[in-house]
This record gives C-alpha cells, sequence and structure tokens, in this order.
C-alpha cells in the first residue's frame, strides 16, 4: 500500500512531462489512454494547513461493439474502415496492451532482442515492426503478410475497370463497323456460345452465392439474438424472479435502481438491454443517453407491442430503425416465478451490416478472380477450338463454292474419322456421282422438256373429248327417249361435236408449231350466252344439279372464244369431280358485273381444299387426283391473265369451294 501523495508524486517523477504555464502533466505510461494528471493545492476554513487534490483525466474508450454508441459519436468517428493493422505495448518485457486481430504474445523476446531501435521480421503469416522505445518499452505494429490472391484482388479491379471502359468505347466507336462485319456463322456460334455460358454461370453462381451468405449471415444473426436474450433473462430471473410490481422503483443491497442492474448486465452480455413495463412504456435501460437526447421514444415499438399483447408471442424479432441506422431488436414477455408479466424484455442487436458488406465484397472479388482467369482461358479456348473444328468445314465450302457441273472436280483429302469425315466422304461420293451424271444430265433434261409438251397436248386434247362424250351420249338417250325430237337434237349435237372437233385440230395444229399454246384470237363475245352453251354441255350429268344466277346486264368481253370455253370446262369439271361418292353434287354458277369486271363464281358442294395444298393449286403438273395430269388450272391462270384477268378461290373444308373469275368487261 502508499500513501496518495506519494503514489501521485513518483508517478509524476517517473512518467509526467509538465505542460507549460499549468498544474497539469502528460502522463507517459503506455497504458494505451491518453491521460494527464493535475495537483491543486488550498486551505479549508476548518484547518490551518493545506490540502492537495489531485485531478486524473483519461480519454474516454469507445466501443465499437455495441451500436447505440455510434448514434453517439460525432460524424467523423463514425463508420471507420476495416483496419488490417494490428499493435501491442510492452513494458519490462510484459504485454500492457494490444489491439487488433493478432494474437500477441506474452513477452516483447519473441519479436525483439531490444539491440535495435527499429526491427521488422515475419512471424505467424504476419509482418512485424518493433520499435524499442527505450530499454523497458516496446511497441510493435503489425500487418498480415500478402498473399499472390491479396495482389491479384488488386489487379482485378483495375482490370475489370479497363477492360469495361475499353470494350464500350470500342463498341461506341466501332458500332457501324461491327453491326456490318458480325456474323454469326458456326465460328462465331462456338465462341459465342462458350462465353454466354461462362457469363451466365458467373450470374447465376455469383447471385446465388450472394443471395445465400446473406441469408445465412442474417439468420445467424437472429440466432446470435435469439440465445443472447435467453442468457439475459436467465440472469435477470436470478435478480427479479420473486418481485411482484417495478413500475414503482426498485433497488437491492447491490444496485441503486434496475438502469444499474441493466447496465451491468449490459457490460458482461456486451448488448444494451431496455425494459418496458406492461404498458409499454420505458422502465430501465442500459443506455440511458438514446432516450434523453430524444433519438428513440419511450414507448415500446407498436409492431412489437402489437405481436406481443394482442397476438401473444412469445418472442418476436424484426427490424426497427433510428434515422438512417437499422438494427434487429429482439422482445420477450419477463415473468416472475409466478408466471405474472413484470416487463418486457428488449435487446437491440445491430448486425454489423458492414461486416456483411465486407463478407460479400471479399466473395464478389473472390468470384470475379476465378472467372476473369476462366474466361480468358475460355475465350482462347474458344477461338482454338472454332477455328479447328470449323477449318474442314471452310475448305468443304471453298471446294462446293469452285465446283462446275460438268469439269472435272477436286476431291477433299480428310483422314479424321468423325462427323466431318462423313461429310467429306459424301462429297467425295457425289463428286463421283456428278461425274458419271453429267453426261446423262442434258438428255435427261430434253426428255423432260418433251414429256411435259406430251402431257400439257395431252391434256388439252382431252378437255375437248369429255363434252363430245357426253353429247353423244345425250344423242343416244335422245333417240331412246324422244324419237320425235330425234331430228332436232341431233343437229344440235352435231354442231356442238363439229365445233369441239375444230377445237381439237386448232390444238393439234398450233402444238405442232413448235409445241405452243395456241395464240389467242380475241373477238367481242358474250360470256352469259358462252357460260349456258357450257353448262348445257354439263346438264345431264348423273348426280350433279346446276343453279344458275345470272346479271341482265351485258356482260360482253374481249377474248379468245375457244380459251374461255376452256376455262368454264375446266372449272365445272372440277367441281363436278370435288363431290365425293354418296353426297347429291350441285354446281352454282352466278355472273355479275363489278367495278368494270365481269365476275363468275362457280361453286361446289364438294370436299374442299386443303390449306396446305392451296399455294400449289395453280402450279403445273399438280394434281390432288391420281388420275390427274395437274394441267388444268394453270392452263386456266395462264388464259385468264391473257385476258387481263384475275383468278382466285375461297374454300371451306368439308363444305366445297368457290372458284372466283374477274374479266374486263369489253370497252369501244
Amino acid at each position: 500500500l502508499f500513501h496518495c501523495y506519494g503514489f501521485f508524486e513518483k508517478l509524476i517523477s517517473s512518467s509526467g512531462i509538465q505542460i507549460p504555464n499549468s498544474r497539469f502533466y502528460f502522463v507517459d505510461n503506455l497504458s494505451g489512454k491518453v491521460s494527464y494528471l493535475g495537483t491543486f493545492d488550498y486551505y479549508t476554513k476548518d484547518s490551518l494547513f493545506m490540502s492537495r487534490m489531485f485531478l486524473e483525466m483519461d480519454s474516454k474508450t469507445i466501443s465499437g461493439a455495441l451500436g447505440y454508441p455510434e448514434l453517439l459519436l460525432a460524424e467523423k468517428y463514425r463508420g471507420n474502415p476495416k483496419n488490417d493493422y494490428s499493435s501491442a505495448k510492452y513494458h519490462k518485457n510484459e504485454l500492457i496492451t494490444k489491439s487488433g486481430n493478432y494474437s500477441y504474445s506474452q513477452r516483447s523476446e519473441i519479436y525483439s532482442r531490444g539491440q535495435k531501435e527499429f526491427e521488422n521480421l515475419s512471424l505467424d503469416g504476419y509482418n512485424h515492426l518493433v520499435y524499442n522505445v527505450d530499454n523497458e518499452n516496446t511497441i510493435v505494429v503489425s500487418h498480415p503478410i500478402l498473399k499472390l490472391l491479396d495482389v491479384l484482388i488488386t489487379f482485378t479491379y483495375i482490370f475489370v475497370f479497363f477492360y469495361l471502359l475499353i470494350t464500350v468505347s470500342l463498341l461506341y466507336i466501332n458500332l457501324p463497323f461491327f453491326q456490318k462485319s458480325i456474323q454469326m456463322n458456326v465460328k462465331n456460334k462456338i465462341q459465342y456460345s462458350m462465353i454466354a455460358i461462362l457469363v451466365f454461370s458467373l450470374l447465376l453462381i455469383g447471385g446465388g452465392t450472394i443471395y445465400f451468405s446473406a441469408r445465412q449471415f442474417r439468420q445467424r444473426q437472429n440466432e446470435t439474438l435469439s440465445e443472447k436474450i435467453q442468457s439475459v433473462y436467465v440472469e435477470l430471473m436470478h435478480k427479479l424472479a420473486f418481485e411482484k410490481d417495478l413500475r414503482y422503483g426498485w433497488s437491492s443491497v447491490d444496485y441503486r435502481n434496475l438502469d444499474e442492474l441493466l447496465q451491468k448486465f449490459s457490460n458482461v452480455f456486451y448488448t444494451d438491454i431496455n425494459l418496458y413495463d406492461p404498458e409499454g412504456d420505458l422502465l430501465a435501460t442500459s443506455r440511458p443517453e438514446i432516450f434523453i437526447r430524444e433519438l428513440k421514444g419511450t414507448k415500446i415499438d407498436p409492431v412489437a407491442y402489437s405481436q406481443l399483447i394482442i397476438k401473444s408471442r412469445n418472442e418476436f424479432v424484426h427490424e426497427e430503425h433510428i434515422g438512417s441506422l437499422k438494427y434487429l431488436s429482439a422482445y420477450v414477455p419477463f415473468k416472475n416465478n409466478e408466471n405474472e408479466l413484470l416487463a418486457y424484455l428488449n435487446l437491440p442487436y445491430f448486425t454489423r451490416e458492414n461486416i456483411l458488406a465486407s463478407e460479400i465484397s471479399n466473395l464478389v472479388v473472390g468470384i470475379v478472380n476465378f472467372y476473369v482467369i476462366l474466361i480468358t482461358i475460355s475465350i482462347l479456348l474458344a477461338v482454338f477450338l472454332s477455328n479447328k473444328i470449323t477449318r474442314p468445314l471452310r475448305m468443304i465450302q471453298e471446294k462446293i463454292s469452285t465446283f462446275t457441273l460438268g469439269k472435272a472436280n477436286e476431291k477433299i483429302m480428310y483422314e479424321a474419322r468423325d462427323e466431318i469425315g462423313g461429310l467429306v466422304k459424301e462429297y467425295n461420293q457425289m463428286v463421283d456421282e456428278l461425274t458419271r451424271s453429267a453426261g446423262l444430265l442434258a438428255r435427261s433434261e430434253r426428255e423432260s422438256a418433251w414429256r411435259e409438251m406430251a402431257k400439257q397436248v395431252a391434256h388439252e386434247i382431252k378437255n375437248p373429248l369429255t363434252p363430245m362424250k357426253l353429247s353423244v351420249q345425250h344423242l343416244e338417250r335422245a333417240w331412246k327417249d324422244s324419237p320425235a325430237e330425234f331430228e332436232k337434237n341431233l343437229k344440235k349435237i352435231t354442231s356442238t361435236l363439229v365445233e369441239q372437233i375444230d377445237e381439237l385440230s386448232a390444238i393439234a395444229t398450233e402444238f405442232s408449231n413448235f409445241a405452243q399454246m395456241p395464240r389467242a384470237i380475241n373477238v367481242k363475245l358474250e360470256l352469259k350466252e358462252r357460260i349456258s352453251d357450257i353448262v348445257g354441255l354439263f346438264s345431264k350429268t348423273e348426280g350433279i344439279q346446276f343453279k344458275t344466277l345470272f346479271t341482265d346486264q351485258e356482260t360482253c368481253i374481249f377474248a379468245d372464244k375457244e380459251q374461255i370455253s376452256r376455262v368454264f370446262i375446266n372449272l365445272i369439271k372440277n367441281a363436278i369431280q370435288a363431290v365425293p361418292d354418296g353426297r347429291k353434287g350441285i354446281v352454282d354458277i352466278q355472273l355479275e358485273t363489278a367495278d368494270g369486271f365481269a365476275v363468275v363464281r362457280v361453286k361446289d358442294n364438294g370436299v374442299g381444299i386443303p390449306e396446305e395444298l392451296g399455294d400449289k393449286l395453280f402450279q403445273p403438273n399438280f394434281t390432288t387426283r391420281s388420275g390427274g395430269m395437274g394441267m388444268g388450272l394453270a392452263i386456266v391462270k395462264s388464259i385468264i391473265a391473257n385476258a387481263n384477268g384475275e383468278i382466285g378461290y375461297e374454300t371451306v373444308k368439308g363444305k366445297g369451294t368457290t372458284f372466283i373469275v374477274k374479266l374486263p368487261l369489253f370497252n369501244e
């Protein structure tokens, strides 16, 4: 034990530094604090002897573990960045104070023998700078040894920044060029696909990892808070379990009030603690400054009160905020040993979002580092593989581009037995086959042209034969059924037969003349009369009912008589053939005028035309009947086009088809 005078005088003499023009001394005691000691002499009225007062001032230690004190700090002290440095102070070879993450030895001789003022060494993954102040005092400052990954992290940020900057600049400057030059060929598809898969994987894995890391972090915080509030609850039960009411002042031998009790537990559990009475008013707190400065109201949070009172929750945790500072807050009902509600226990817990942000930042940096390397390797690999894969394809492309029919073409030499090898083999076989077939191609084309001509001649001849056959059958029935009118019918049918024979003769004559369609000899003709004559040829067809509706106006057109007859013979014949077996056929023919055109509609009640066949209907050699040649509608369309007309159709599957012919009316 020391007399106070002797203790302070020795402290001043050993560690004190006089501050000029004052009674204070700076105490250089290496305690980790800034300390000042002042001495004041004075006399009291009750004593004739002089007394001395010693005034000691130590710097206040700011704790970063609790959340509320951050609100009470000046702005410049808030949110200090993460510090990787650690430090320790030794006096007479013994550890006095330390700070940071590094675990220092109790004795300074591990780091220095005191032979030099400054020393450097590496130990336990840290670089240490040792400052030997004097023979008794030593200061050690430590920093983690930089690893290769730490260096790469710095270059990653720089690389990503400049990579994005250069990429965006080049795209902006050369955008028109890229739009013209970029082609989605096989080579580019392989490269873009590999890069796209990697970028997609980066976003998916990185985003998922960050999401689950944040979720696990918050889950750990909730679990920590739940465990901590239960620990505080148990300790409070030891002190307050036998109390009946805490609202009218509480004290004990050790504590003057509830605030002192909560402050003691706050230092033990390293958290702020609040107690609210059953009505939701603040009862006691370990951090009264928050409420004195009115940073937070003295009423319990309304959401928590609703959950605890109305829904009778045994524990409730949710997010609260003071200004822009967000934190988790846990509530539990605090009851005595008779299960009577005394208060609501509240623990505000600050999850240290900067720690979460730091963890996520490190995670993102690690992912970016990995993917920068991976993408670089993949781009090089994609270029190499795409060139190697597409080289045979480009060779095949060059050979095919120089391929000439009828000449000797060079084969491709490719030894690998893969899909491209199979393609090369087929190409070489094709070269051999085409070489053998080149001599036959010209002869085949000539034969095809003659077959096409023969088919067309046959079709043109077949059209007049049908009405001739019907006329003969009609003459035969007239002989049996109406002998009295036989002479009249004979004359009419003979005239029709002669007309059709003349048409056959004209067709044969024209086809013999360079195998071309007969040239049109246009004359003025009455379309109404022409259609009536053709309908008369088919009127006796068994199982077919004809309906006609003609306009009263004049319907003269300027066209070839035989060719127009051929058009409507084809259309009526097709209408009859479209009617399926077992259905009574109805052929409805309408003639009207509109906008300077004669409009003829030939409608049947047949099976209709499938939608997928519509585009092919007027093509030569196309037919839906096994016995047809596929020339009828093609010829019809050609004749109508030569007459400056139009042809189209409307169809309903299963109900029938209407062919619409528009021919311009005769104009003097």
